[in-house]
């Protein structure tokens, strides 16, 4: 299921008709082995917990660290999908010819769809939504390919590009590789330290994995994580050679609402964090439950009954 809770979308913010892509391996790689390690931690202590993981290999008097740093990203990751989905519902909404607030549309979606599934007591039901938005993100890529070799972004005869903010179109340069070194490739180091963090569902993820064994762990864990890798590389560098230095944080906000595709591209993505949201939502509970020192049998008791 984190596979498409990590499909989010990465940008390069440099002057320059290029990408900055393949500098996403050693951050994936040693992503996925850390991640890889929590799990064989969890299988040599018994450990259910991130911080269970640190009280038996680190020790107890620390151990509120991780439990803090997990919470914390969580809510964060939480924070973020918000906003995704705020621009995402607005922009859908302005398709369909309402003008929709974006507090509005963060009010309605987490009311109506998100508080329930954050309420599910078990995350095994919401397996096959995840694989979904795995389909959907492949079918975003896919979409954002379209629209790079159509030329309907093309400047200046690009069917869509009078339909954008001067913000949003098409810019490129000629800095060339002297771009990697503007302060605006802080940002694409402060995505890249972030893209792959799932690691406080590692030792749930261990634990749930049936036949849980290291191989079949580590084997889980190279899939996802280059399957991962893979839609990155795409996103990042197909935004990038579409708008250049004028993409957006958000991609898809590059993209006119009156591209149909782009369209269905918003709700494919709306879909996809929809259901990975609990996933983080998860990670924010167990930390609370970290913190407090709750043992497994109260955190059932705690839990929702909600199924």
């Amino acid at each position: 299921m984190e596979l498409s809770r990590q499909c989010t979308t990465i940008l390069i913010h440099v002057n320059a008709p290029n990408s900055n892509a393949p500098p996403q391996t050693p951050s994936h790689s040693l992503s996925a082995y850390c991640f890889s390690l929590i799990g064989r931690v969890c299988s040599m202590t018994g450990a259910t917990t991130y911080r269970g993981c640190w009280d038996k290999s680190v020790g107890t008097t620390t151990s509120w660290l991780p439990a803090s740093a997990c919470t914390f990203k969580t809510g964060v990751a939480n924070v973020a999908y918000s906003m995704i989905l705020a621009d995402m519902v607005k922009s859908i909404a302005a398709t369909a010819g309402y003008n929709l607030s974006r507090s509005n549309a963060l009010f309605g979606i987490t009311s109506t769809i998100l508080l329930p599934l954050c309420l599910l007591r078990d995350l095994k039901s919401l397996a096959p939504f995840s694989l979904l938005g795995i389909v959907c993100m492949g079918f975003t890529t896919l979409a954002m390919f379209v629209r790079y070799i159509g030329g309907q972004y093309l400047v200046p005869t690009g069917k869509f590009v009078a339909d954008l903010s001067p913000n949003l179109v098409p810019a490129f340069g000629s800095i060339g590789i002297k771009g990697a070194a503007s302060p605006k490739s802080a940002i694409l180091l402060c995505m890249l330290s972030t893209a792959y963090l799932a690691h406080y569902n590692a030792p749930k993820y261990f634990a749930e994995l049936k036949d849980n064994t290291i191989p079949r762990f580590n084997k889980m864990i190279t899939l996802s994580f280059t399957a991962v890798i893979s839609i990155f590389i795409a996103i990042t560098s197909i935004g990038f050679l579409t708008f250049g230095s004028n993409s957006a944080g958000l991609i898809l906000n590059n993209y006119s609402t009156k591209d149909s595709l782009a369209t269905a591209c918003r709700i494919a993505l709306a879909v996809s964090i929809v259901f990975s949201y609990p996933l983080t939502f998860v990670g924010i509970r167990e930390g609370i439950f970290d913190l407090s020192k709750t043992d497994d049998a109260d955190r059932v008791k705690k839990s929702t009954p909600l199924r």
